[in-house]
């Protein structure tokens, strides 16, 4: 049995997390056992008998999975099909609460010692760290004893367990092997287990502890498990490149979230086109630097002062001094004033005079070119959001081109601009979010940031009703203060205040108007949590 020990010698080294070709050659069928275990099958038994196996659900969908060690048979009975061999380890036994201290009146000599009949002592816990190096040397899935062990051991038609420790562990006929310390002291027929070539990928997000057991299932079936920054797949080029790079499922171990909205979230990933940075979610995989202005000119801010190929080259200056301060891909961006608030009725009497399309286009343009997002700025006077959302229907189907909604400059009827601050109701809002959500839908686009635009609660009124369940777009609550830096941060706390779930955050930094205007430096460590989206005016 030398080959065969220093083959298990080497495949011990191996990490559960690399065991996915653990794949081997059948026995040589020598057939002794280890110290303390049931004897294995004799050099006659068939091929059949012998060989081990790990097979894999063939309908095994993208989806969440448990990551701690209650959850472990879960995992088994979604992932695995069979596994002829398994590696069990038995949970330490719970802490038995201190005995009561006898009364002043009881001699102790009169209190009675526990038999051995009245207060059994549970067998200790297996050796976890052996199990799971066990596990990996021999490709088999690790399990945890309990109540529903026999059910999932027959389920998977298991032959062959071995145990830490087997005391006390009663599994009907199955050959029961007590596991050693090192693997390599292991001999058991037809191991390692052979397993199919893995279709499948699992990430877990970074800080989620994994169970050695999930760890282990997960490797017997060749699925390697891989840390990703982000609970969404969509976050990140690298969170896409592994969903695209598995032609099979891709399960998510650990938070997050929802199953259906995960194996959403994959698809999305699978098939959407990437946006700038990389990742096809603008958040919170990336971060956005933006200038805000009108291409008319400067008056309206900082991104008309010039054309659109020098606001490329002076928004990536801005971009490049966040990154230095990021963690995180920092992108530059263009919100572009579309519909402007007007002092005259014009000729629709909505008191918004609408840019023509074909005026943006320049920007929008350069924008693409250079990897620069680009957001859509309504100021809708006396008519809604959605309506004027929709007279830009053509380029809110590009994939960079993101909404923001203005309340300041929406008025009710008899009310002007200048006089009053303007606010919008949330079921307004829904409606222009529901109606973009249907078009990225229809239109496979990547995810939109919608950005509301405030710096008083009452702008958006019931805001804690906000819609944001469609996966397609992603909200951001945009702090527009301007002012002394700590008049700033009273307004960020305030709109922080009853935020809704799934909201991002942005900031505005005023260059005329703040005193003194924050460095890039000052905004990243000052206000927290840390902005996903800057813009400049």
């Amino acid at each position: 049995m030398i080959t065969r020990r220093i083959a298990l010698l080497g495949l011990a080294a191996t990490a559960v997390a690399a065991a996915s070709g653990c794949s081997g050659s059948p026995s040589d069928g020598s057939g002794s056992s280890s110290s303390g275990g049931t004897q294995g099958p004799s050099a006659e038994a068939s091929p059949s008998t012998i060989g081990h196996r790990v097979a894999v659900n063939t309908g095994l969908a993208s989806g969440v999975l448990p990551s701690d060690d209650e959850g472990a048979l879960a995992v088994s009975r979604l992932v695995l099909a069979e596994a002829t061999a398994v590696v069990v380890v038995q949970p330490a036994p719970p802490t038995p609460s201190a005995p009561a201290s006898p009364s002043a009146g009881a001699s102790p000599s009169n209190s009675a010692s526990p038999s051995a009949a009245t207060s059994p002592t549970p067998a200790a816990g297996g050796d976890v760290a052996a199990a799971s190096a066990t596990a990996a040397a021999l490709g088999l899935p690790l399990l945890i004893a309990g109540p529903e062990l026999a059910a999932e051991l027959n389920r998977l038609q298991t032959r062959t367990v071995i145990a830490y420790p087997a005391a006390g562990l009663d599994l009907g006929d199955r050959e029961v092997v007590d596991g050693p310390a090192d693997p390599a002291e292991l001999q058991v027929e037809g191991l390692p287990a052979e397993t199919a070539p893995a279709t499948a990928a699992a990430l877990r997000p970074r800080g989620e502890s994994v169970s050695a057991a999930t760890a282990a299932i997960l490797a017997a079936a060749g699925i390697a498990l891989t840390e990703v920054p982000f609970t969404d797949p969509r976050a990140t080029a690298e969170s896409v490149a592994l969903v695209k790079g598995a032609t099979g499922a891709v399960l998510g171990v650990g938070a997050f979230g929802d199953s259906a909205r995960f194996a959403a979230r994959v698809e999305a990933a699978r098939t959407l086109p990437e946006l700038p940075g990389g990742g096809v979610a603008p958040f919170p995989g990336r971060m956005m630097v933006a200038l805000y202005g009108h291409p008319s000119g400067g008056t309206l801010g900082v991104l008309g002062e010039q054309g659109p190929e020098q606001s490329v080259a002076r928004v990536k200056e801005f971009a490049a001094q966040y990154q230095a301060f990021s963690d995180v891909p920092v992108i530059g961006a263009f919100e572009i004033i579309t519909t402007v608030a007007s002092a005259s009725a014009g000729p629709d009497g909505d008191y918004s005079y609408e840019t023509p399309a074909e005026q943006l286009l320049p920007y929008i343009e350069a924008a693409e070119a250079a990897g620069i997002y680009c957001v859509l700025d309504l100021q809708p006077g006396h008519t809604d959001f959605l309506t004027q959302a929709k007279r830009y229907e053509e380029l809110l189907k590009r994939p960079t081109v993101g909404l923001a909604i203005d309340p300041e400059w929406r008025l009710k009827p008899g009310q002007r601009h200048m006089t009053i601050i303007g606010q919008v109701e949330v079921d307004e809002v829904n409606a222009t979010g529901a109606w973009l959500a249907d078009l990225v839908a229809a239109n496979n686009l990547p995810p939109k940031v919608v950005i509301l635009h405030q710096f008083q609660q009452r702008m958006i009124v019931g805001r804690e009703r906000l819609d944001t369940t469609r996966d397609e777009l992603q909200y951001l609550v945009h702090a527009d203060g301007h002012g002394n830096p700590p008049l700033k941060q009273a307004t960020w706390r305030n709109l922080k205040e009853g935020l809704p779930a799934n909201v991002w955050l942005g900031w505005k930094n005023f260059i005329d108007e703040d005193s003194p205007t924050m460095t890039p430096q000052e905004t990243m460590e000052d206000v927290e949590p840390r902005p996903n989206f800057v813009s400049y005016q």
